[in-house]
């Protein structure tokens, strides 16, 4: 054997070795405990809050009927399949061998029982009683019957077709509750001493301070972890700060100045949501002058939104060209061919509606100026986009100026019409072009006091409709419609953002369950 020979075997072998290591560190490691910064805790009754910052517990102790999956589409949870015989029924067949938490004061130590089809009606029926109050009421507003016909069957009839029943803050997002416990204990204690059927069981909450929980030894995909903390962290810039420190591995929210810096540190990872939450300027198509679309459309017109969006939120943001966002159905990008970036266009436009330019250089028609007051909260991106987008329609020659409100006032301009533009509402849900845009609406979420008898013709159409594929046609047609009458000026979809230590593996971004351990999921920490 030649040495050169020697040397290589010698080079392949320690290759093949330090890829072997690899192999084998990358391999899930059971135990650890995920700390966790959570801006606050309210409650942990999943039927009672509709809390993102709840939910984020929550949806560690409680199972749903479904979550949501990776992709915004729904995925199996309590129950492992479902169909529709037809448009209104819903059939779903429930997980055996799934049990409640025991060790506690419903269920002694191996003592607990089986979870049914009974428990997730006794949820349901339960949510839809007045006297609960609940705030998923509304979400379960289309069912007209519950039907258990065997334990591990659930048939649901709905009083109409509801294409959304199974989305992410309907039943994919209700944790269904033990009846002797939530009955036993009431309402309050159960809050306090939850008992579900999740992959982690309560061990503690201390109010303001933190929640802690256990693996759920019992659970059908046994988690990696030993258990999980929440601690309570209200501020962000504070929760980024105990990421840095290593006092947590995890912050759900990070705030967009702290992305970039974060995403350059090997020290961590950073997560985009995949659903932007559509920002946009909404104008009440009553109120003079905004009631001629020629101003609404020269205003769009006038200003760099591309830029804008751009210079402001880099990739933390997209831009839009419709309300719907980019992963729902009924997205549509040729809708930029609506919205050109033209400010000769823009003044032909107001001169053919008889403004003309002063001396003064600003627009303005019988004697009054062409006035823009744009409303918004104080969100910084907002009011960042927003101060660009004045500062050019003032260069352009219009009067313009920003107004901070705060949210009762902001909401009640908007609902008793006292508002001209504004920063719109953050709805870019499955059911948001007929929220805000259907006349059955205004005054309500349609603050655009907008109103399209061939509009809400089409929105009640896609309201009814399973087909996704079919829904989507219907949809775009209505987006189309609505966009070219321009009672808003779509801006962007901002992209919200998660953070974890480099140790945290296979985690996915909240969307209203955080799915630590799921049909897709099972987090762990490398050490």
């Amino acid at each position: 054997m030649n040495r050169p020979g020697l040397i290589t075997l010698l080079v392949a072998a320690m290759a093949l070795a330090a890829g072997a290591g690899a192999a084998v560190a990358a391999e899930p490691q059971p135990g650890g405990t995920l700390r966790i910064a959570d801006m606050s805790v309210t409650t942990l009754d999943p039927i009672m809050t509709a809390n993102d910052p709840d939910y984020a517990v929550i949806s560690q102790m409680f199972n749903s009927l479904v979550r949501t999956g990776k992709d915004g589409q729904p995925i199996p949870d309590l129950a492992v399949s479902w169909d529709n015989p037809d448009d209104r029924t819903w059939v779903f067949k429930v997980r055996r061998g799934v049990t409640w938490h025991d060790g506690n004061r419903i269920f002694p130590e191996g003592k607990s029982r089986e979870v049914t089809a009974e428990d997730v009606r006794y949820t349901y029926e339960l949510i839809m009683k007045p006297e609960t109050k609940s705030p998923f009421a509304g979400a379960l507003a289309s069912i007209a019957s519950l039907e258990v016909p065997d334990p591990y069957t659930l048939v649901i009839k709905t009083k109409y077709p509801d294409p959304f029943l199974l989305d992410t803050i309907r039943l994919a997002g209700i944790g269904i509750v033990p009846k002797e416990a939530y009955e036993k204990l009431g309402p309050a204690g159960f809050a306090r001493s939850p008992i579900g059927s999740g992959p982690f069981e309560f061990v503690e909450w201390v109010p303001d301070d933190h929640v802690s929980l256990r693996r759920n030894e019992d659970y059908w995909k046994k988690p990696y972890l030993n258990g999980v903390e929440f601690r309570i962290i209200p501020d962000l810039t504070v929760a980024i700060l105990a990421l840095e420190a290593g006092d947590v591995d995890a912050v759900l929210s990070v705030p967009p100045e702290d992305v970039a810096r974060l995403k350059k540190d090997s020290r961590f990872q950073v997560y985009r949501s995949p659903l932007g939450y559509y920002r946009g300027l909404g104008f009440n198509v009553k109120r003079a002058p905004f009631d001629d679309v020629r101003v609404r459309k020269a205003l769009a017109m006038a200003v760099n939104i591309d830029a804008a969006v751009a210079n402001v939120f880099g990739e933390n943001a997209m831009r839009a060209y419709g309300q719907v966002g980019p992963t729902l159905v009924g997205h549509d990008p040729t809708l930029k061919e609506l919205w050109p970036y033209d400010p000769e266009g823009a003044a032909r436009l107001l001169e053919q509606a008889g403004w003309r330019k002063g001396a003064d250089g600003l627009w303005a028609r019988d004697g009054q100026r062409l006035e823009v007051e744009v409303k918004t909260l104080n969100e910084p991106g907002r009011v960042r986009v927003v101060t660009v987008l004045v500062t050019e329609w003032r260069k352009f020659g219009v009067d313009a100026r920003i107004n901070v409100q705060e949210v009762a006032t902001w909401v009640s301009d908007l609902q008793q019409g006292n508002t001209g533009v504004f920063m719109d509402f953050a709805y870019s849900g499955p059911t948001g072009l007929h929220a805000l845009f259907h006349s059955d609406n205004i005054g309500v979420s349609n603050v655009h006091f907008y109103r399209s008898a061939q509009v809400d013709e089409l929105l009640a159409q896609g309201s009814r409709i399973i087909d996704p594929k079919k829904r989507e046609v219907v949809w775009k047609q209505a987006q189309r419609l609505i966009m070219q009458d321009v009672p808003v000026i779509p801006l962007y979809f901002e992209f919200g953002h998660s953070a974890t230590s480099a140790a945290v593996q296979g985690f996915v971004p909240q969307r209203w369950n955080l799915n630590l351990v799921s049909d897709e999921s099972n987090v762990w920490l490398k050490r």
